[in-house]
């Protein structure tokens, strides 16, 4: 009684001691904002002024005058960029200042110095008044427990103690609660933070980022970075942070626009899309697969939509994606196209023939020998240097009015081309067929289309080519990030590698994979990009302990850990039919719309399910479903296939059709791991006639 009396005016004195913080720093921020807008006030006011003037003079100013003018109107527009890009930030500040305050002492000193953390750096009067996250005294906060502890600066490694390390949740600039972190106390923050009710949208963790994720955050290693993780455990959010983090750090080389993103869907990349902006960086290009190989074959060939393979495991089409889709396919491919590029593959890609350019007369022996001399330059930059050796040499040949009949460069170009064995990506994808005998394994769906499988094998022919700087959508990427890497096929992991030479951060798990393909394992995806570093998280974060635990009787994971935040235990129940599924699904959304919670998902094993039920629940309730067309992801009741969903998250999800006629086979297994781990707090288990055995009971 005594020790719960102490605890609590502990806590009312650390609350009193916050809120009297909290109170002057909002003070500051208020004056900050107030000023900042004033200061976008007035450049709005003196650009609009100048532009005006200018067009008020118009034809009155010489040249240099307009000149200067116009780089003043630059120069404005860039200062109302800054000011209003100030005043944003200053307004979450505004919202949340910091969450996190730490208090260490430098070695040989008494008194320590207490620093607050935050999303965004604030100073005041010239002096700190909350600290970025990214910051180096916040891995005070992410890595270290009371007591000697040291951080990395400018000036070389601070070492001291870190005497109170406390934590804070401030929302509308008021004070939600302060709690001095010790182990256990950690543990509830943590489990309290994951309680709350899900957003629209991915939110930071800044608050939240645990060790293990922070080592990955921060970590500034050149070349790849693997990230192979159980559901929930937090990989995209720490591969977000993990850009931000590198934003800052190398803010001098490194802007948001060498930076992109492959995600597994449109609706994924805006469920996503507001991580980095909210931690104050510019939003970054996102491609799904589709889109990037379409951007990259533009004018070559259309490519046909992802088809999922519902049920249609023993279709041709499917046992040609199986084939295309492995390592022993693509590497054979790829030692083709290497063999095509080298000097001793060149009399396999370009037969010479006699070229008469003016007066001179260019042999076939020639051309042959100069083509092998320019390798391994890619073919289009070959006939280019080709033909200006040629119009070099038939300038020098040629005298008087011949001179001025020669061919342009573009000509003697063309020329050239029809002497290449495959004159296109599609005809050279076409000879490694038929030369490894398997040529049955190309069908077009239409003229100029070609299949899914077939637009990576593609890009990596159009890269014998071109160069991938004579790719403009990629060439500036320097960071690239791929969520979901077990959904990548070899040989698109062999295209990634070669398309984006520099750094990645490529995350996935190998139990998320929902087509009914072989998943490509971790030690061959590595194969494909020399020197990468491979991590592996095994703590799930996302669902309540309960729920994790029926993923782990449907796909038990060594090593997986679930975070010790209890929940209601997922419930079972038989609807015998179609009729009685509906009544099920109707109490469920009832229930959630009582419960306060943001979301609730409907997960189906098919799209085609998840439509039917989707136009069936719509009769009767306002619902979402979720499509490939879908660009922005819904709030409220969603309809989604299982293949959909992943990736995303819901308050409450109800699985439908559990039953083992739908849900019997490895694969299916992967599906209702996905399916599961979807849910944060609560999970509905639907089924007709007998609860697939793959759940354990």
């Amino acid at each position: 009684m005594a020790d719960d009396a102490r605890s609590a005016n502990t806590n009312a004195s650390i609350e009193a001691e916050e809120r009297a913080h909290l109170a002057e720093v909002m003070d500051q921020a208020r004056f900050a904002y107030a000023a900042a807008e004033a200061l976008l006030d007035r450049t709005d006011a003196s650009y609009d002024e100048v532009a005006k003037h200018l067009v008020s003079v118009r034809g009155e100013m010489d040249g240099h005058e307009m000149k200067l003018n116009k780089l003043e109107l630059i120069r404005m527009g860039r200062q109302a960029g800054l000011a209003e890009e100030s005043k944003e930030r200053l307004a979450k500040v505004l919202q949340s200042p910091y969450f996190a305050r730490v208090d260490f002492a430098d070695q040989g000193e008494d008194v320590p110095q207490a620093s607050y953390i935050g999303r965004f750096a604030f100073t005041w009067d010239g002096k700190p008044v909350v600290s970025d996250w990214r910051s180096p005294i916040a891995e005070l906060f992410y890595d270290f427990d009371l007591g000697v502890a040291s951080f990395e600066t400018p000036a070389g490694r601070r070492q001291g103690t870190l005497s109170l390390k406390r934590q804070l949740r401030i929302e509308d600039g008021q004070l939600i609660y302060a709690v001095d972190s010790t182990s256990s106390a950690q543990d509830e923050i943590l489990a309290l933070e994951l309680s709350r009710s899900t957003e629209p949208r991915m939110r930071t963790i800044v608050s939240s980022i645990q060790r293990e994720q922070n080592a990955i955050i921060r970590s500034e290693q050149e070349g790849t970075l693997l990230i192979q993780g159980v559901a929930g455990s937090g990989k995209t959010s720490i591969a977000l942070h993990h850009i931000a983090y590198l934003l800052y750090r190398h803010k001098d080389t490194l802007s948001s626009r060498n930076v992109a993103i492959i995600s597994p869907s449109r609706v994924f990349s805006d469920y996503i899309g507001n991580v980095l902006p909210e931690l104050g960086e510019e939003p970054v290009q996102q491609w799904g697969m589709h889109e990037l190989a379409s951007s990259l074959l533009k004018g070559i060939v259309e490519i046909q939509s992802v088809l999922p393979f519902e049920g249609d495991e023993t279709s041709e089409r499917f046992m040609r994606a199986n084939i295309k889709s492995g390592a022993e396919f693509a590497e054979s491919l790829v030692e083709f196209l290497d063999r095509a590029l080298a000097a001793e593959g060149a009399a396999d890609l370009f037969k010479g023939a006699d070229l008469q350019v003016g007066d001179n007369q260019v042999e076939a022996q020639w051309l042959d020998e100069r083509f092998r001399s320019y390798a391994p330059i890619p073919i289009n930059e070959r006939l280019e240097l080709m033909a200006e050796d040629i119009l070099h040499e038939a300038h020098g040949l040629s005298h008087g009015f011949k001179v001025d009949e020669l061919p342009g460069q573009k000509q003697v170009e063309k020329q050239l081309q029809r002497m290449l064995v495959a004159r296109n990506p599609v005809a050279l994808y076409k000879r490694f067929l038929d030369q490894s005998e398997s040529k049955s394994l190309f069908e077009q769906p239409a003229k100029g289309a070609i299949e899914w499988e077939d637009a990576f094998p593609l890009v990596l022919c159009r890269l014998v080519f071109d160069g991938r700087d004579d790719m403009p959508q990629i060439a500036s990427i320097r960071h690239l990030v791929i969520d979901e890497m077990q959904d990548l096929s070899f040989a698109q992991h062999v295209a990634i590698a070669r398309l984006f030479p520099g750094d990645k951060t490529i995350l996935g798990d190998v139990n998320q994979l929902v087509d009914g393909r072989l998943a490509v394992d971790d030690e061959k995806v590595r194969q494909c990009y020399p020197g990468s570093r491979l991590v592996r998280l095994m703590r799930g974060y996302r669902s309540s302990y309960e729920i994790n635990q029926l993923a782990q009787r449907v796909k038990p994971i060594p090593g997986f850990e679930s975070v010790e935040r209890h929940g209601e235990q997922p419930s079972f129940v038989q609807c015998g039919d179609t009729r009685g599924t509906l009544v099920a699904i109707s109490d469920a959304i009832e229930r959630f719309r009582q419960s306060g919670q943001r979301n609730l998902g409907i997960i189906c094993k098919s799209d085609m399910l998840a439509e039917r039920y989707g136009q069936l629940l719509a009769l009767d309730h306002d619902v979402s479903v979720l499509t490939d067309q879908t660009a922005e992801f819904p709030n409220g009741i969603v309809v989604s296939s299982i293949r959909l969903a992943k990736g995303l998250e819901f308050d409450e999800v109800v699985l439908l059709d559990a039953d083992s006629s739908l849900y019997s086979t490895e694969a299916d297994r992967n599906l209702l791991y996905v399916a599961i781990t979807r849910a944060l707090h609560r999970l509905t288990v639907l089924y007709r006639r007998e609860l697939s055995h793959l759940f354990g009971r």
